[in-house]
């Protein structure tokens, strides 16, 4: 059953596939209307204990939702205030540049293929292209087993090569120890196999970790009406 939001829960949001619809492309999503709205109200009602987890880079999640605690690039940056200043957790790999050059090779070869470029990871999208899901799986294995500083998420559509370190579960359990967080119960809602960390550190913490597809029948909409009838006084 999924739990009631209270006033006494700390709340924690992934973004892509929880609260927003995934699209062919990370630059192609939508955001419901009145959904920054509505997280505000919750981020109010809550004293302030709401944040974001997402595998996003900070930039994106503020231009998608507002600025909110959050960590970006799956907990590996991490902001405790809004507006606050964001504080790496660990350094980049030491073979981006190589890896970059990788990627672009095989993005230039393969119609429908996208690289995205974060501060601290890189990832191949092939939404568009999925026949080349395999091929791009034995390219990432391959790149990741050659780096002692890195690990591959890989996530819907998507290949990710991360710094090693930091990832949403640790995140959560960070804020956890800080005002406003402190004391209060976690709720945290996501979707993939890149937030399992999170759901599982929730449960560790006396609270809820969530998942879209088993709890909310797969349907982010579903997510935002759980979230919109939370009575928070």
């Amino acid at each position: 059953m999924i739990p009631v939001l209270n006033a006494h829960n700390a709340l924690f949001l992934d973004i892509d596939g929880t609260l927003i619809d995934l699209a062919q492309t990370p630059d192609g999503v939508v955001v419901p209307e009145g959904l920054p709205a509505l997280l505000r109200r919750l981020q109010t009602g809550l004293g302030g204990a709401l944040a974001i987890l997402s595998g996003r880079k900070l930039a994106d999640i503020d231009r998608l939702l507002g600025a909110f605690p959050c960590a970006a690039e799956h907990g590996v940056l991490v902001r405790q205030e809004s507006g606050g200043v964001a504080v790496p957790t660990v350094q980049r790999p030491a073979l981006y540049e190589h890896w970059l050059r990788v990627f672009n090779r095989y993005a230039e070869a393969m119609p429908g293929i996208l690289v995205e470029e974060k501060e601290f990871s890189l990832v191949l999208h092939y939404r568009r292209a999925p026949e080349h899901e395999e091929e791009l799986r034995a390219l990432a294995e391959k790149l990741v087993a050659e780096s002692d500083d890195a690990v591959l998420l890989p996530a819907h559509c998507a290949f990710e090569l991360k710094a090693r370190g930091g990832n949403k579960g640790d995140a959560l359990a960070g804020f956890m120890t800080i005002a406003p967080f402190a004391g209060r119960k976690p709720v945290f809602i996501g979707d993939d196999t890149t937030d399992e960390p999170a759901i599982a550190m929730a449960n560790e913490l006396g609270g809820r970790g969530l998942h879209v597809k088993h709890d909310f029948g797969g349907e982010t909409a579903n997510v935002r009406a759980w979230l919109a009838a939370a009575d928070l006084g």
